[in-house]
């Protein structure tokens, strides 16, 4: 799944199981709008914050990645320089 669906999907299934608990329970109708916008707003930010994170690791992960990719390269021809030919 991509990540920019994330918070859109987070919030619509948050929405869904508000909407059938408010409506189980029977509360007023303008009790229900609140308690769907409230969900809705709540765990669209949730959403947002996960995306952050998931993209803060991946920078992450990307830097360790590059960093380690480098010094093998460094290494092996490090090493290739110091062996004496063979006869």
């Amino acid at each position: 799944m991509k990540r920019k669906l994330i918070p859109v999907v987070m919030m619509l299934l948050a929405g869904a199981i508000s909407c059938l608990f408010t409506m189980i329970r029977d509360n007023s109708l303008i009790y229900r709008m609140t308690a769907l916008l409230g969900s809705l707003l709540l765990f669209y930010g949730l959403g947002q914050a996960l995306c952050s994170i998931l993209n803060y690791f991946d920078r992450e992960n990307e830097k360790r990645l590059a960093a380690e990719g480098e010094s093998p390269e460094r290494d092996s021809t490090a090493a290739g320089s110091e062996e004496a030919p063979r006869a």
